[in-house]
C-alpha cells in the first residue's frame, strides 16, 4: 500500500489498527483501506484500498474495457499500481467476504501517528451502482 502505508520502507513498517466492527456492520465506503485474505491464499492478509462495490464500473487500466462488479463482491487495489497483486492486476472482483477490518488508524511509527484518509483515485471509478448508465456521456473520458 505504498505510498500511503510504509512510505519508506527502508525505515521499517507502519503498524496500522483495523477496525473489525464496521464490516461487520456493513460500514464500508469507496475510498477506505481495508484487511482482507487473500482470494489466492487464505493464509496470508492483504491490505488494498476498497474502490468499487457491487454493481459499480470500473475501468481497466490499459485497455477501454470496463468491469461491472457483480453482486457480493468488490474491486480492491493497492495504492501503488506497478508492484500490487490486485484486482486491477491480478484477481478481479473479489468476494466482499473476504474484508475482515477497515484500516482507521496509524499507530506506529510515532512520526506517522494519526488517521488513515480514505479516498478514491481519479478517474478510477466510472460509474457508481446509484448511477444510470444509459447517458452515453459517462464513455466520454475513453
Amino acid at each position: 500500500m505504498q505510498p500511503t502505508l510504509n512510505p519508506e520502507p527502508a525505515t521499517g513498517h507502519d503498524l496500522v489498527l483495523a477496525d473489525k466492527w464496521s464490516i461487520k456492520l456493513y460500514r464500508y465506503n469507496r475510498g477506505d483501506i481495508v484487511l482482507l485474505r487473500s482470494p489466492e491464499d487464505p493464509n496470508m492478509m492483504l491490505i488494498k484500498r476498497l474502490l468499487a462495490l457491487e454493481g459499480d464500473w470500473v475501468t481497466i487500466p490499459g485497455s477501454l474495457e470496463l468491469a461491472k462488479i457483480p453482486k457480493g463482491h468488490c474491486w480492491v487495489e493497492g495504492d501503488n499500481p506497478e508492484f500490487s497483486a490486485d484486482s486491477r492486476s491480478r484477481f478481479g472482483p473479489v468476494p466482499i467476504a473476504l474484508i475482515e477490518g477497515r484500516v482507521r488508524y496509524i499507530l506506529w511509527p510515532p512520526s506517522r501517528v494519526g488517521r488513515v484518509a480514505s479516498h478514491v483515485p481519479a478517474g478510477r471509478l466510472l460509474v457508481k451502482n446509484d448511477d444510470a448508465l444509459t447517458d452515453s456521456s459517462h464513455f466520454g473520458a475513453f
